[in-house]
């Protein structure tokens, strides 16, 4: 609107006011604007958000049963496999004296004084894609106190991420393993401790490693398990559906990208304001 002031024929002042409908126009459109910002601005939040729930992905993953991908299925000695392709994702398991593992023993015939075995596993901490059958050979069985201070070791590749996260199922029999102690490695020679887990279940529950940065990136990236506490030829620790999940470095981050989409916003508003 404009207003004018002026005189009237009796020397009186007087107030002319004019609508301005351009003005009025204006007005509104910058209010249009201004709330069709708020609500993309909005939106992009809750789209950061999503993002940061599902940055994991899953690198290597093991069920010991699925194999229409290439992973290798165990089975009940004395045909136990000693090296387990994924059965998920991509990487190796070795308990044959390769990459810095322990060369664990099989017999030839029967079961007599093994260390490896398959029995019964679990659907807990099973995966998108895993099995979830649990009877018969369904999970690793690492047996016998002969294996006390051997070692597995799983090969994979860390390029393109990072954080590694690592779960699994395990469980042990009263006179089996106490303690599962976890290191990494680039090379398979030079080994950094991780963790080690101990008062292990009698029955499978979900154990979960904390953060591993060190691999962070890593083409070529090792994590050994070592086992100790077996106290007789019989005791065992079970292993099932182990996860290798870790974030991927070209996944910008949430705050980045909401920081980016804010000044880009603020920039559509100034140029618009610039306008009127």
């Amino acid at each position: 609107m404009q207003s004018i002031k002026g005189l009237d024929a009796f020397g009186g002042n007087i107030l002319v006011v004019i609508n301005d409908p351009v003005s009025e126009t204006n007005f509104s459109m910058r209010h249009a604007i201004a709330r069709s910002c708020l609500v993309v601005l909005a939106a992009a939040m809750l789209a950061v958000g999503s993002l940061a729930q599902v940055r994991a992905d899953l690198v290597a993953g093991w069920d010991f049963q699925t194999t229409t991908n290439g992973g290798t299925a165990t089975a009940v000695s004395p045909n136990t496999p000693k090296q387990y392709t994924a059965n998920l994702g991509s990487g190796g398991l070795f308990l044959n004296g390769q990459n810095g593992s322990s060369d664990w023993f099989v017999p030839a015939t029967g079961s007599t004084a093994r260390e490896l075995d398959a029995f019964g596993g679990t659907a807990i901490n099973a995966g998108m894609g895993f099995s979830r059958t649990t009877s018969g050979a369904a999970a690793l069985a690492l047996i016998n106190q002969t294996a006390n201070g051997k070692s597995a070791v799983f090969r994979f590749s860390m390029a393109g991420f990072q954080e590694l996260m690592v779960s699994y199922a395990s469980q042990r029999t009263n006179s089996g393993f106490t303690s599962q102690a976890w290191s990494y490695s680039t090379d398979g020679v030079n080994w950094t401790d991780h963790q080690a887990v101990s008062n292990l279940p009698l029955a499978f529950a979900i154990q979960p490693l904390g953060i591993i940065r060190g691999l962070d990136g890593a083409t070529d990236a090792y994590l050994r398990l070592t086992l100790t506490g077996a106290s007789s030829g019989t005791g065992n620790n079970r292993l099932d559906n182990i996860q290798f999940n870790a974030t991927a470095t070209a996944v910008p981050e949430p705050t980045s990208m909401l920081l980016a989409g804010t000044v880009a916003l603020g920039g559509v508003v100034l140029r618009l304001r610039r306008k009127w």
